[in-house]
């Protein structure tokens, strides 16, 4: 009689039956405040324990390569706050490592700035 009623009220557009705050134990917050929307995450090819949910095993097997945080989420359809805390969780594991992503290039200086605008006006 359970499973009729899931089949009346469930459906495939209704999302997943875990809500997505205990995925991470109702924290709201990584342990490690440094990991932002554009935080490159990697897994380190370490040993894993067995003891990972299946959204943390999705997230290793994604940062084989190098991946954005904010790619991570889309990919498994959780919400950000979500992947950021279960990164976390993982980063203090030692099983991915999390940087900012790398610089391309730097702000030219106001000195610089102030010699185009001199030029553009002499034009």
């Amino acid at each position: 009689m359970t499973d009729r009623i899931q089949d009346q009220w469930l459906d495939d557009d209704a999302g997943p039956v875990v809500p997505a705050y205990a995925l991470t134990k109702g924290r709201v917050r990584p342990s490690n405040k440094a990991i932002d929307l554009v935080a490159i995450v990697t897994a380190t090819g370490g040993p894993t324990p067995v003891s990972l949910g299946p959204e943390q095993w999705m997230i290793l097997s994604l940062c084989a390569r190098a991946t954005p945080l904010a790619d991570i989420a889309a990919a498994i359809d959780l919400p950000l706050g979500v992947v950021r805390v279960l990164v976390g969780d993982l980063h203090e594991q030692g099983l991915v490592q999390v940087r900012p992503p790398a610089n391309v290039s730097q702000l030219p200086s106001a000195s610089i700035l102030t010699e185009v605008i001199s030029g553009l006006r002499a034009l």
